[in-house]
């Protein structure tokens, strides 16, 4: 009975040995690790305005990767754009790219952003500059005809040459317009709905027209202005304020491409 005892505790002593050692090889063995192969950004690419800002969602795969922890996300340009929590934000008008890097794995989204038109409440990317230079005789341009726009919603400006640069304040006459001259600003869409034009000439007072010519019972505050500045093309400001409530407001900078029209 005695040497049957000794033989069941050496036994368990064994099979205790024999288990130790299964955990200590298994706690000196590392698991493999899983690199992430693939990065997804949606979306691929944003359009937006200064100050807009678009949720995006940045995914890796396979999605027991074990080193997502190095994953990084930045804007080539910060100052175009800025990523933070989850967000993309416009800071200026330009083009970027959102680049999301996982050690050897990368990949990029493209991001655009506009300078804006606000009519109302709402803000519109500007798309497009676009306009004419009417010329007295050759090589004397008379007035600047312009459009600011985002495919549906404008901003057209006429501003005769003599009053570039100038500040023009759109609640009295233009002093520096000859008799017969006229100057405006027009907020239109592309089917001429909600058309309003502020005319501005030498010796009357402003008035605001729709699209069917008729004079509208509105008065207009605020100013307009168009200007060249080394290193920036044109630059186009208009902050206006309507007596029915309504605001305008654009701010350009960049180029605008002109066509050429007008008798000499």
């Amino acid at each position: 009975m005695k040497e049957l005892n000794k033989t069941r505790r050496i036994l368990n002593l064994l099979s205790l040995a024999a288990s130790a050692m299964v955990i200590l090889a298994s706690c000196g063995k590392s698991s493999k690790p899983i690199p992430v192969t693939g990065i997804e950004i949606l979306p691929n690419s944003m359009e937006m305005f200064i100050g807009q800002s678009l949720p995006v969602v940045i995914t890796t795969t396979p999605e027991n990767a074990t080193n997502t922890g190095n994953l990084q996300v930045n804007v080539n340009k910060p100052d175009i754009a800025t990523y933070e929590n989850g967000k993309v934000t416009g800071a200026a008008a330009g083009s970027a790219k959102l680049i999301a890097v996982c050690d050897a794995v990368r990949t990029e989204a493209n991001i655009k952003v506009y300078w804006t038109m606000t009519k109302g409440s709402l803000s519109y990317p500007i798309k497009k500059a676009s306009g004419y230079k009417v010329y007295d005789s050759p090589g004397v341009v008379n007035y600047y005809e312009v459009d600011f726009t985002d495919g549906t919603e404008h901003f057209i400006m006429m501003l005769m040459d003599r009053d570039l640069g100038k500040k023009i304040d759109v609640s009295k006459p233009l002093s520096s317009l000859d008799e017969f001259d006229t100057c405006f600003l027009c907020s239109v869409r592309n089917n001429n709905d909600n058309d309003i034009t502020i005319y501005l000439s030498r010796d009357y007072d402003p008035v605001i027209r729709n699209e069917m010519w008729d004079v509208l019972p509105i008065t207009a505050t605020g100013y307009f202005s168009l200007e060249m500045v080394s290193g920036k093309g044109y630059v186009a400001n208009i902050d206006v304020s309507l007596s029915n409530g309504q605001k305008w407001k654009l701010y350009y900078e960049g180029i605008i491409s002109f066509e050429n029209a007008g008798d000499y």
